[in-house]
């Protein structure tokens, strides 16, 4: 009896107060009678769009370091990746090299390029399952010998990355520091280069104006000397003089034909007369020929500076001539 005067009560609360209706139909705003269309009740307010914040909340605990905010900066997006990956429970081997390069102090651009150096090589095949042995390891335990693995990898990224750059670069010292065997670092650095020379072309400096200029301004020189060492010997006898200067010119770590890249060593600071004059004389001594035609040739393309360094191809002809003698 209770129950069905409390019904009664409600149906009698719920009924339109103009026509008497029970049925009713929301609106935007209001609640309406579905018969009159009179408003009942107003609705609850929409809050539309609420946006989530993505920043951790103070306290939020989400590992080590906490959580690194969106950036555009690569220099921070390689630190977040990094970080992501140190924390990570079981750390792989690549993640070694790079904490390693990050230890290493050797600025924010080189670790960035030696970063990628480390990271293109392992997209080709994977450092990690690489257990050839190296000389250096200390044997002591399983993470010394990995640690002394993951520092040759980083020192042989940065040999690549300096190697034709003139610029002072902590490689050497770290080298010492890690106490790096040099024909482990040697055997690093090639394997790595194979890996990436075609991903990274910016490694070298093939495409620079100055080297491609020298490049031009050598080869230039050297096919005068071909040309006037033809009228003087032969054709056959130049081409083959001139194919040996240009490895000769290689050897001595300056660039030739289209392509090729320029070392740092003491050549760099010849002009490009010299450096042909002194490779296509050297190959006029490979080929047997006398000290005679290379003074004939070096009057027909002088070249200022290279008088003492003919003098002294003289002199050692002249010394192997007397000890051939003896």
């Amino acid at each position: 009896m209770t129950s069905n005067n409390n019904e009664n009560k409600r149906d009698n609360t719920d009924k339109c107060p103009t026509c008497g209706s029970n049925e009713t139909e929301k609106g935007d705003t209001h609640e309406h009678c579905s018969n009159c269309g009179i408003p009942l009740y107003a609705l609850e307010l929409d809050p539309g769009f609420t946006p989530v914040n993505p920043n951790a909340k103070v306290g939020d605990d989400r590992g080590l370091g906490g959580v690194m905010g969106p950036t555009n900066n690569n220099f921070y997006r390689r630190l977040d990746r990094l970080h992501q990956r140190v924390t990570h429970d079981e750390p792989d081997f690549i993640d070694g090299i790079i904490r390693e390069l990050r230890d290493s102090s050797i600025g924010r651009i080189a670790f960035a390029a030696a970063c990628d150096i480390v990271e293109a090589a392992d997209s080709k095949e994977s450092l990690g399952r690489k257990r050839h042995k190296m000389r250096g390891t200390p044997s002591t335990s399983k993470d010394a010998d990995k640690q002394y693995r993951q520092r040759i990898y980083a020192a042989a990224a940065l040999i690549l990355l300096f190697q034709y750059r003139r610029q002072e670069t902590r490689v050497h010292s770290l080298i010492g520091e890690w106490s790096l065997d040099k024909n482990d670092l040697i055997k690093a650095k090639k394997m790595l280069w194979v890996l990436v020379r075609s991903e990274l072309s910016w490694l070298t400096n093939a495409d620079e104006d100055d080297v491609r200029a020298r490049a031009q301004d050598i080869s230039f020189r050297m096919t005068v000397y071909r040309d006037h060492l033809a009228a003087i010997e032969n054709r056959v006898t130049a081409f083959a003089v001139y194919e040996a200067a240009v490895e000769i010119t290689r050897q001595m770590g300056e660039p030739v034909d289209e392509g090729d890249v320029q070392h740092h060593a003491i050549t760099t600071e010849w002009p490009p007369g010299t450096v042909a004059g002194r490779a296509f004389f050297e190959a006029m001594v490979q080929h047997g020929l006398p000290i005679e035609c290379i003074r004939e040739l070096h009057t027909a393309a002088h070249f200022y500076n290279l008088d003492s360094f003919v003098d002294r191809l003289s002199s050692l002809q002249r010394d192997d001539e007397i000890g051939g003698e003896a």
